[in-house]
């Protein structure tokens, strides 16, 4: 029994250079990579994430446009129509756009253009990605044989 009792009171001598015999010299070096990677990998994820909100927020918005423009130009549509049209796309339950505007134009030859803005989801609060599209084309009408 005093032989282990030896053994455990038995101190280690610290070399004069200041270190434990038994540490390695990177020892908590895997800490400090992990405190300067995780923020990195961290950011580089959400400008992953805020590059698809904008990619699908131009989608949704070229959408918009599309179904306004096919709206405004059909028989019995008017600018109105169209208007009210992107908005019910834009204003969708997975429209991911904020701030739409809409703007419609018609040109002469009975050619309408109609153009949407909007401003794609944050994630990153100083990050405002706008979004446009326009569509176009001659106004369907109903024309007589006369």
């Amino acid at each position: 029994m005093t032989n282990a009792r030896s053994h455990v009171d038995r101190q280690v001598p610290v070399p004069p250079s200041g270190r434990h015999p038994h540490l390695r010299p990177d020892e908590g070096s895997s800490i400090v990579e992990a405190v300067l990677v995780v923020p990195v990998v961290m950011l580089l994820l959400l400008v992953a994430v805020q590059i698809t909100l904008w990619m699908h927020a131009a989608q949704v918005v070229q959408l918009a446009a599309s179904e306004g423009d096919r709206s405004a130009r059909s028989v019995g549509g008017s600018p109105a129509v169209g208007i009210a049209r992107v908005h019910q796309v834009v204003d969708g339950p997975s429209s991911d756009v904020t701030d739409p505007s809409v703007t419609v134009a018609v040109l002469p030859g009975d050619t309408e253009v109609l153009r949407v803005s909007a401003t794609a989801l944050a994630v990153l609060p100083w990050l405002r990605l706008p979004v446009s599209a326009s569509a176009g084309g001659p106004i369907q009408q109903f024309r007589s044989s006369e």
